[in-house]
């Protein structure tokens, strides 16, 4: 294992830029919920104190990552992607469901999410097995093996039902499979084929209720779309036609953005956010508060922060040293990447409402943590593209 020498090797650019978006996260957090009720025991102040004591956490675990090195730890892929399977079955049976998915599991006032961690096992699976085949990658048997590696969270996910990682799981093998370089046809089959799937989805609730009782009747069930989940891919279309249902938050959203304007209301004076007009406003809304508070020119800001760290992760993926490495790193970015499109683009009513948050700004433990060891390996696979120090 490398030795703390080796710190000096970190991208310190980049690694001040994803703590530049922690600490700013923090900032937000607290202007998003100081004037917030109470939920449970959690005051107002405590949301930005357990994100503070989980940056912490995750700090930790991402100088684990550093010094353990990325191949050390990429050799527990298959335990760590059984684990992570694992969590995923447990959280069907004894899971939390705050929010309309049964997502978490509750350890002694902290919340755990499995899903997010099956984002890293899946990461690691998949760079350990493409790196193995790098040769044969543009086979469409390896591809359909590939695809397998992601298929099985994919499918214990949309039974909690968590749409958003779900996709955000298929981002990542597109992203790590696209480097690798396999054939364009290959992955336009899987794209067709997702797309036949999502479409059976939506239409599993036509079935007849006989056939829902069979065994495979009632696996498909369970991945049917809710209608909730429904509403809320198509609401963005016309969210005025229901304004105070499925398109409300996405119409708030809008107007709390839109009036920051240029400059913003100025940190800590958002309306909108301390009225409570915004649902989530500390989690998978916090874009609006951003744009609200600070305006565009805050919002480009941190925009510039996000593609600085988008354009340094792709080119440790491009420089890496070895095909695990370039493969890791690759769905690192594709992971981060889909995340922050898809978090913005809901926010501004460009995209679905998915609810997924804001990497290392929007408030949740399990993700900010899940981030932070993933930049970690990241930043190891940077580390180690001019020599072998393991």
């Amino acid at each position: 294992m490398p030795g703390f020498r080796y710190l000096k090797r970190l991208d310190w650019a980049l690694f001040s830029a994803v703590l530049a978006l922690c600490v700013f996260g923090l900032v937000m957090i607290h202007s998003a919920t100081r004037e917030a009720h109470a939920v449970g025991w959690v005051a107002p102040s405590q949301y930005v104190i357990k994100q503070a004591l989980w940056l912490l956490i995750s700090l930790v675990g991402f100088f684990l990552a550093v010094l353990l090195g990325y191949r050390p730890i990429a050799r527990w892929h298959g335990p760590i992607y059984l684990a992570a399977t694992a969590l995923l079955i447990a959280v069907l049976k004894i899971g939390k469901s705050p929010t309309g998915a049964t997502s978490w599991i509750a350890l002694d006032g902290f919340r755990l999410q499995p899903s997010e961690f099956a984002k890293l096992a899946v990461i690691l699976s998949l760079a350990a097995f493409v790196a193995r085949r790098t040769g044969s990658v543009s086979e469409a048997g390896v591809v359909m093996r590939a695809l397998a590696i992601a298929v099985v969270p994919v499918v214990l996910v949309l039974g909690q039902p968590d749409f958003g990682t779900a996709l955000v799981i298929l981002a990542i093998w597109f992203g790590a499979l696209y480097l690798a370089g396999a054939k364009a046809r290959h992955l336009g089959l899987v794209l067709v084929g997702g797309l036949a799937l999502f479409a059976l989805m939506w239409n599993l609730d036509r079935l007849p209720e006989a056939r829902l009782r069979s065994p495979l009747g009632r696996v498909m069930a369970q991945a049917r779309l809710r209608e909730y989940q429904k509403r809320r891919l198509t609401i963005f279309l016309n969210p005025q036609a229901d304004p105070t249902g499925a398109g409300y938050q996405v119409i708030q959203s809008r107007i709390a953005i839109g009036s920051g304007q240029l400059l913003g209301r100025g940190l800590f004076h958002s309306t909108q956010s301390r009225l409570h007009f915004i649902p989530e406003q500390r989690t998978d809304f916090i874009f609006s508060v951003v744009g609200e508070e600070l305006g565009f020119l805050g919002c480009t800001a941190m925009l510039a922060l996000y593609f600085f760290v988008f354009w340094r992760g792709l080119r440790i993926a491009l420089r890496a040293r070895d095909p695990l490495g370039s493969l890791l790193a690759a769905g690192i970015v594709s992971m981060l990447v889909f995340h922050t499109i898809v978090n913005i683009g809901m926010s501004v009513n460009l995209m679905p409402i998915t609810g997924l948050p804001l990497p290392f700004v929007s408030y949740g433990g399990s993700n900010l943590l899940v981030s932070l060891i993933a930049f970690g390996l990241l930043q190891s696979v940077h580390m180690h593209r001019d020599s072998a120090i393991f």
